[in-house]
């Protein structure tokens, strides 16, 4: 069997589910048509990039990146049973990990060419080069970490928040979304490919130059998964297995939930380290200087220059806390589909089966929730702590449950797709002061509206004027809550009946 027909086959059983290739091409042109005007124009007023034309052609290579990544890591992980027994048979380890590497950089193709159809329709391409050739380096990169993970971690929840921590890191503290520069930023994957794309020099990137450095980390990041996936496929991984006990009813459920997040480091990380490092980093890296900011106070609207490390350092909390949340509620779901059905044969009602979930993923909320603001008080200190608190609350428990939607929709590999797509697009760019004084018409329509207008007055006022934001926050929770609902008496029902 040749290589060239075992990247066939590969491709062939990750199509089975149509929705992936669909969402491969979708979601990048939807990401970019959305995000690239917005951070193009924030990065000019930033000003650390000369050549404005070219800011906005990141947005391509990050969501490249995001779907090779993902779509490189599962590639890997689904199959590793099956490359075991076909390496037994005689293929041998390096063909196999020639057609894996394969067959995922075809998949980042089509992810980077939907990314750079998008960004020719919104913004034109100035410098093809640049563009077409960034965006690819973006997604060959990011292929390489997915594989990279895929061949050394077991756990699909693991594995997978990993890519989702190395390109969140990589892409909200780089040199187009900051506009900082830090020795430590140096250090990400993209740091000199976005360079490259955007056309600033560096002025740190030796000899060999900035694009030296990008091709570097290209063709070493490929080299270096591919000997990472041979060696994980020379010898099989025995299967772990676990064995659950179980009690009863709601308080049953959250325990034995519980007991799988305690047994998953990879999400404590998360949980903990993320926000820790995330938030302090971007205090850190983000330039002070004056940014327009719209805020309500006394009824009366008015337009205030605040320093953007305070903007940025504020918006970084609901930014991270709607991924963290909205990822919690995915694997919830996902991983526990089986278990609910086996718990409605034995007696659980729909109700107590979703309160145990919920309150899983209310736990993991809170937590990074918690973590977040704790490190936000070092440095920046809004003028309503409480209202600020319940507006990150209320953040986390909305994409909690979109997550859990998103997930009993579309499935581990085409959730994560589009839970790097809604929260980004949605609190990220739509709600970010930062990037404008206040959001976009569109922007209304988004989860996160009525919650982030709320900590934005709370942030930057001493009274509180945004009542109707309230309001428009609590109705997003009670309709997700039904649907959320929905979801968990489908799962459930048949076999109770």
């Amino acid at each position: 069997m040749t290589t060239l027909v075992l990247v066939r086959r590969f491709l062939a059983d990750y199509g089975r589910q149509p929705v992936n290739l669909v969402l491969l091409v979708v979601v990048p042109v939807i990401f970019v048509a959305l995000a690239a005007g917005t951070i193009a124009d924030f990065a000019a007023l930033t000003g650390g990039i000369d050549n404005s034309e070219l800011l906005s052609a990141p947005t391509a290579g990050w969501a490249a990146a995001f779907l090779a990544g993902v779509a490189g890591f599962f590639l890997v992980l689904g199959s590793r049973d099956a490359d075991h027994r076909l390496a037994r048979a005689g293929l041998g380890p390096t063909r196999i990990a020639a057609a894996r590497l394969g067959s995922g950089l075809i998949l980042a193709l089509l992810a980077g060419a939907g990314a750079l159809i998008a960004l020719a329709a919104r913004t034109s391409i100035t410098d093809p080069a640049r563009a077409i050739g960034g965006t690819l380096m973006f997604a060959a990169i990011y292929l390489a970490i997915g594989a990279g993970i895929g061949a050394v971690v077991d756990n699909a929840v693991n594995g997978s928040l990993i890519v989702v921590f190395v390109w969140m890191l990589d892409v909200f503290l780089g040199p187009a979304m900051a506009g900082g520069d830090v020795v430590i930023t140096r250090l990400f994957p993209s740091h000199f490919v976005t360079l490259v794309m955007v056309d600033s020099a560096s002025g740190h990137s030796g000899p060999i130059g900035d694009l030296g450095w990008a091709l570097a980390w290209t063709l070493g990041g490929l080299a270096f998964a591919g000997w990472l996936f041979f060696s994980a496929t020379r010898g099989a991984t025995p299967e772990r297995r676990y064995r659950h006990g179980g009690l009863g009813r709601v308080g049953a459920g959250f325990k034995f939930g519980f007991r799988e997040y305690r047994r998953n480091p990879a999400m404590w990380v998360l949980l903990v380290v993320l926000p820790a490092f995330f938030i302090t980093l971007s205090f850190y890296i983000t330039p002070d200087m004056p940014t327009p900011v719209q805020v309500v106070e006394g009824g009366q609207t008015s337009i205030q220059a605040l320093s953007m490390i305070d903007v940025h350092g504020a918006i970084m909390v609901p930014i991270t806390v709607a991924f963290l949340a909205g990822l919690a509620g995915l694997f919830v779901v996902q991983a526990s589909l089986e278990a609910d059905r086996r718990l409605a044969i034995a007696g659980f009602r729909s109700r107590e089966i979703l309160g145990a979930r919920l309150a899983v993923i209310g736990l993991a909320a809170l937590l990074s929730t918690g973590v977040s603001l704790l490190v936000t008080a070092v440095d920046f200190s809004p003028r309503q702590w409480g209202w600020f608190t319940l507006a990150n609350v209320m953040v986390a428990a909305t994409y909690g449950m979109i997550g859990v939607i998103t997930g009993s929709l579309f499935g581990r590999v085409g959730g994560l797709y589009v839970m790097f797509l809604v929260p980004f697009v949605d609190v990220g760019i739509a709600q970010n002061v930062m990037f404008s004084s206040q959001p976009p018409t569109w922007g209304g329509f988004l989860p996160s509206h009525g919650a982030v207008s709320l900590m934005v007055d709370s942030a930057y006022t001493s009274s509180l004027d945004e009542t109707g934001a309230i309001v428009l926050a609590l109705a997003w929770l009670i309709a997700l809550a039904g649907a959320t609902g929905v979801i968990f008496h489908r799962i459930s029902a048949p076999e109770a009946g």
